[in-house]
């Protein structure tokens, strides 16, 4: 009785361990801070992080093709495995693994450590002797070729049972607008260079090489130049030891940072009873923001622009008359980079400048017909409120009477548009534009010079043309 309350009990939490929640969690944990702890001849020390709770794994083994050690439960960020029972002298293999409660893995980049002390020699073995008697025979060999062919032989040896060279962890870089700092570190002495290429046109052949002139090292460090702002470039680093063994990353792509732009001639083009309208230039284009305080109450705010531009203007609405505002442009460029102006102070006072007039564009259009009729659309921008009003006339000499446009009601606005359609086919025309603020100040534009549309012709009076060129009498039945 007792054997089956005991089998029903451990079917019972049998049946527990495997009922989980169904979770949106895929994210794989982010190992960081991978460290290599105490070292014995015996055993090794290996510490790391997560950003999550995960549990610990260590692959490891003397060849690339990992053993692993594990601490399976998923409820620690700091990870800490002791590898025992290790070989002195040798040089193991590891990377670190961590998964957490829902079974997202991460997995960190490879590694090597050599254990403390001296590689044990196999039972009849002697390292001395043997090395002793080819150096007496190598002694006796007079002929320089046959010598190099020992030379040669012993590289091949040497590149046959030397360890193969590991960079020791990601390659870390510090990109700046148009260069980059690309750091490495490899497990002896050797060469450093980094092949790279724009991500948009790398499709597994780098288009660039940088190499140091410097020699061979642990720690490398190149800063690649010439590149481009606000580029994600892929590139590996690659070194190589005086025996002539290789190592190299596998893939890595970095960011330059953008180009910073520069604010210049910040101005206040016009003040207003309760606005104010600023202007200025950035040397690369960058979205717009400015931030103004009333001086008097100390009430901060704020208007900005998405816009990448190079030229800005931008109008401060809802101040109060008489009273101090500063000001600041801050620019942003497209990697999110921000400057700031100097502070720029006005005074809000009665309007006495007149609206300022922009963005004057026209646009005709044929319409074929019997009798063809052009219609022609000019709009144009005012920076405050205005009622305006078009004057053309035919030509640009003058002489012929200049007609305005009259308006039933008087309408403010900042975007116009008028409507002409007593204009006639390819015929010049000059007009200006007249335009007055809510606090009567008047302005007119310069003139501008529009060109209507060639009247187009039907298939008849084509055909016409073409016989009266050939045959003369065509002329009198058109008459």
């Amino acid at each position: 009785m007792r054997a089956l309350l005991l089998i029903i009990m451990l079917l019972i939490l049998g049946t527990g361990n495997f009922v989980h929640a169904q979770s949106d969690d895929t994210k794989a944990p982010e190992i960081s801070n991978v460290t290599i702890g105490t070292t014995t001849e015996e055993s090794v020390t290996l510490t790391w992080q997560t950003n999550e709770k995960a549990d610990s794994s260590v692959n490891y083994g003397l060849q690339p093709d990992y053993g692993i050690v594990r601490v399976p439960v998923a409820d620690r960020t700091t990870h800490s495995v002791t590898l025992n029972n290790l070989e002195p002298g040798r040089v193991y293999y590891f990377r670190v693994v961590s998964a957490d409660a829902e079974g997202n893995q991460g997995i960190s980049a490879d590694y090597k450590i050599q254990t403390e002390g001296t590689p044990a020699i196999g039972e009849g073995e002697s390292e001395s002797e043997p090395v002793e008697e080819i150096i007496e025979q190598i002694k006796q060999i007079q002929s320089v070729q046959k010598l190099q062919e020992i030379v040669n032989e012993t590289i091949k040896a040497i590149q046959g049972i030397s360890e193969d060279l590991t960079i020791v962890g990601p390659p870390t870089v510090i990109p700046e607008t148009t260069s980059a700092t690309v750091k490495w570190v490899t497990d002896r002495e050797a060469s450093s260079e980094v092949q790279f290429s724009p991500t948009q046109t790398f499709s597994g052949n780098y288009n660039f090489s940088q190499s140091s002139t410097g020699g061979n090292t642990t720690d490398h460090e190149i800063r690649l130049i010439g590149l481009e702002p606000f580029t994600e470039y892929s590139f590996k680093v690659i070194s190589t030891d005086t025996y002539n063994i290789t190592g190299e990353s596998r893939n890595y792509t970095f960011r330059t940072k953008a180009a910073l732009p520069d604010i210049r001639n910040l101005r206040i083009v016009k003040v207003e009873e309760n606005a104010a309208t600023l202007a200025w230039d950035t040397t690369v284009p960058a979205k717009a923001l400015i931030e103004f305080q009333d001086l008097t109450t100390g009430v901060q705010n704020s208007v900005g622009r998405p816009t990448l531009a190079t030229t800005h203007q931008m109008r401060l609405a809802d101040l109060t008359l008489g009273t101090r505002y500063v000001a600041f442009v801050i620019a942003e460029n497209s990697g999110g980079d921000r400057v700031r102006s100097q502070p720029i102070q006005f005074i809000t006072v009665r309007d006495i400048a007149p609206p300022i007039i922009t963005n004057v564009t026209n646009e005709s259009t044929i319409f074929p017909g019997g009798e063809s009729r052009i219609q022609t659309i000019v709009e144009w921008n005012t920076d405050e409120s205005a009622s305006c009003l078009m004057t053309y006339r035919e030509g640009v000499a003058g002489g012929v009477d200049p007609i305005t446009i009259e308006k039933e009601n008087e309408q403010f606005s900042t975007t116009h548009v008028e409507v002409i359609v007593d204009f006639a086919p390819a015929t010049v025309y000059q007009f200006w534009l007249n335009c007055t603020d809510e606090a009567k100040n008047t302005i007119q534009s310069e003139n501008f010079v529009l060109f209507t549309p060639i009247q187009e012709k039907n298939i008849i009076d084509l055909i016409l043309e073409n016989f009266q060129s050939t045959f003369g009498w065509v002329k009198n039945i058109t008459n």
